[in-house]
């Protein structure tokens, strides 16, 4: 091999370096969290300025991206051609040009892009000062081909992109509250807002085993005997069942009719229309019917047509601020510590609340249906059969135990945190 020959390939494997370059800084830049680098800019680091002026101009900054990786690649190519046709003849060229992409292929963009993302922070501060070089000597190149790119977009107008995804914005979220800019209940709150496009009545109504109602046919006496032990300010009435809700009786005007009325009250006209909407509806869609109907209650039903629960605008802005307390709730905490790592659990405690609240990990963590599911609805899931005081079993490091029922629905639960395995425990007894 002559010097030639051999100086060709130095350039090449040069050339694959720059490539690897390109690959880092172009998925470090496009991955990093921008408040981390205001951290680090806070913190006095100087490189952390230029880190987010290129963030700011990512657009420019891919342009130059593309621009030198594609110079790299064209020069790679036509290097390794024309030292291959040197040595082995035409016949090689196939061949090298097969193993030039092969190993720009994985040099110099898969391997940098994997290493990229795991150190999308330190990779962007070491590489700040020298990309920013080159999008500057680049300028006059990008600024054209960005023209171009802009007049193609306006001939295939869309509707414009999110800039900030809703993942960057939880990520954002935390970020702050990890670095104090936002307290505790801020950082619940925002989260909670985010979510709350999400949530479905099904998840915020009283179910109908909770639900007090009262039958058309009931006497006045009888009904506020009903409205004596409650402190409802609306009972939904039903006719021969709760399936059969003809409206919503309101507290206060029954009291003034009775008093005025009481022999031959007919509650009938002193009913307000119900309003009906399936389990599946968004509460956001829900709260914003009820504002405009001004509705204060609605029915929701099942897939046939049978009353599910009731779900109040109460109910739903508490699923916004958090729980509303009024002179007549009784406060109970719904995860309540009774011993070390023993809580006692209210079976509508949802197994995404209760792991916090113990520190503990699923393995599908983000399934937000496996989070959002309750405790009862959980304890019922792991057997065969309706579960009895006393019943017992293991999940996700903790030993759960039924501790009260009320005919055949779960109340309270008992929740021992378990110790972590040690796994040389199981190799000593093996031995």
């Amino acid at each position: 091999m002559d010097d030639g020959s051999r100086l060709s390939f130095i350039v090449t494997a040069v050339l694959i370096l720059c490539a690897m370059y390109f690959a880092l800084v172009e998925t470090a830049f496009a991955s990093v969290s921008q408040t981390k680098l205001k951290t680090d800019q806070d913190r006095g680091d100087n490189r952390a300025k230029k880190a987010l002026w290129i963030t700011d101009n990512f657009d420019r900054a891919v342009t130059t991206i593309l621009i030198c990786t594609n110079i790299i690649h064209l020069t790679a190519a036509s290097v390794v051609t024309v030292a291959v046709t040197r040595i082995w003849g035409l016949s090689a060229v196939t061949i090298s040009t097969l193993l030039v992409t092969l190993a720009m292929f994985f040099f110099g963009e898969m391997l940098p892009k994997s290493i990229a993302k795991k150190y999308s922070e330190h990779i962007c501060l070491a590489t700040a000062g020298s990309l920013h070089l080159f999008m500057v000597l680049l300028q006059p190149l990008s600024a054209f081909l960005t023209m171009i790119g802009n007049g193609v977009s306006r001939l295939a107008r869309r509707e414009p992109e999110a800039s900030v995804t809703e993942e960057e914005l939880y990520d954002i979220i935390e970020d702050m509250a990890e670095e104090g800019s936002l307290d505790e209940e801020q950082s619940d709150l925002i989260s909670s807002a985010l979510q709350f496009g999400d949530v479905t009545a099904e998840s915020v109504l009283t179910s109908r085993v909770d639900l007090v109602a009262v039958d058309i046919e009931k006497s006045p006496d009888e009904i506020l005997e009903l409205i004596k032990k409650e402190t409802h300010s609306r009972i939904p009435v039903y006719s021969g069942s709760v399936d059969n809700i003809i409206g919503i009786l309101q507290i206060r005007t029954f009291i003034k009719e009775y008093l005025h009325n009481k022999d031959h009250l007919d509650i009938g006209p002193l009913l307000d229309e119900p309003y009906f909407v399936h389990s599946s509806i968004k509460i956001d869609e829900l709260l914003s019917i009820m504002s405009r109907k001004k509705l204060n209650m609605a029915v929701i039903t099942d897939n046939f047509g049978g009353t599910r629960g009731i779900i109040t605008v109460e109910d739903i802005l508490e699923e916004l601020v958090g729980e509303i307390w009024d002179e007549d709730d009784v406060a109970m905490e719904p995860i309540r510590q009774i011993g070390e790592d023993l809580y006692e659990v209210d079976s509508q405690e949802t197994l995404g609340d209760v792991l916090d609240e113990l520190d503990l990990e699923v393995d599908d963590e983000d399934d937000e249906e496996l989070t959002n599911k309750l405790m009862g609805e959980l304890a019922y899931e792991q057997f065969s059969r309706i579960p009895q005081e006393g019943d017992q079993f293991e999940y996700a490091g903790m030993q759960i135990t039924i501790s009260a029922m009320e005919h055949n629905r779960i109340l309270m639960l008992q929740v021992q945190k378990l110790a972590p395995s040690d796994p040389d425990d199981g190799e000593e007894g093996e031995a």
